[in-house]
């Protein structure tokens, strides 16, 4: 499927980032799922989809498919490094996150394309937005600021990988006697029933022959101040490209008195909150979510390169 990109025509070829501009650490090859052709008509970005913590590109393949019947935008879905089946790092970075999906975007040939990310994936989509602004048609963040560290962050996530480190699958032959044991070991901790389900899906055969996580446990609680704050070394950068942030009116995760900082970084950012939603607004309220992500994809799909660079 990569070659299909090729076929976007070279009206974004000339939104192109000086390798000078990005640094690439240690960055690794993702997985991800092209939804559509590679082409649409007339010529538009894709668009790119990344997913909470502990997640993985299949939770977003519903919405992704919806977005594409809509939109006629080819729609990739991407595991981000330590998910899924994308590679495990020792680094958990934002930055090197970012390399990861710069470095997609050179494998697929894609020029400019428009970003989805919720939770630690809008935190990711924001340092690609940031890191290579010429590369983002526009960025959409699902409850996730940029500035304040949600308390869910520090408290409930380190408890939960934890956790799942802990479970005991006790060698089952199974993926669905595995996902069973793990369900009765975690239900303590994990109240959400949508969250259950992403938790369990990370429960699969592994390379080496056993069933476990397929997530890199280790990697996420060694990393755990990494990604649970936002980097402070783009002070002084900014995307000026459209940037819609959808928050959860019940949820904690994006505070109205962010808003002055986060213009800051991006000075077009529009907030809305969806009413009667916590983090997971995607799922709490589908309908409203299509509605605001589909709108603005509509709205802003291209640009000239002169308005979104500081």
């Amino acid at each position: 499927m990569e070659y299909l990109f090729n076929l976007i025509p070279s009206l974004f070829l000339r939104q192109v980032v000086p390798r000078s501009m990005i640094q690439f650490r240690t960055v690794v090859s993702l997985s991800y799922k092209i939804l559509g052709d590679g082409t649409s008509d007339p010529p538009k970005p894709p668009v790119f989809m990344f997913h909470n913590i502990v997640g993985n590109k299949f939770q977003w393949e519903g919405i992704g498919k919806t977005i594409l019947n809509i939109t006629r935008r080819t729609v990739v879905a991407v595991d981000l490094r330590n998910h899924g089946n994308s590679p495990h790092a020792n680094s958990h970075k934002y930055t090197d996150q970012a390399s990861d999906v710069l470095q997609l975007f050179d494998k697929l040939g894609v020029q400019q394309a428009s970003l989805i990310g919720h939770s630690m994936g809008g935190r990711t989509a924001m340092c690609v937005a940031l890191m290579a602004p010429l590369k983002v048609a526009g960025l959409l963040v699902v409850d996730i600021s940029p500035i304040s560290t949600p308390p869910h962050f520090t408290e409930f996530v380190p408890n939960l990988l934890a956790a799942m480190k802990a479970v005991d699958f006790k060698k089952p032959r199974l993926v669905s006697i595995a996902r069973s044991e793990a369900r009765g070991q975690l239900k303590l901790i994990i109240k959400d029933e949508f969250l259950m389900k992403v938790v369990l899906s990370n429960v699969k055969l592994k390379e080496d022959g056993t069933i476990g996580w397929i997530c890199n446990l280790d990697g996420l609680i060694k990393n755990l101040k990494h990604w649970t704050t936002f980097p402070t070394n783009f002070k002084g950068k900014a995307y000026n490209g459209p940037t819609l942030f959808i928050g959860g009116q019940l949820s904690d995760y994006i505070l109205p008195e962010d808003l002055h900082d986060i213009r800051l970084l991006f000075p077009n950012a529009i907030i809305t909150y969806v009413p009667k939603t916590k983090h997971y607004v995607h799922i709490d309220d589908p309908k409203t979510f299509l509605e605001l992500t589909i709108s603005f994809l509509k709205t802003h799909y291209y640009h000239d390169p002169k308005p979104i660079i500081k």
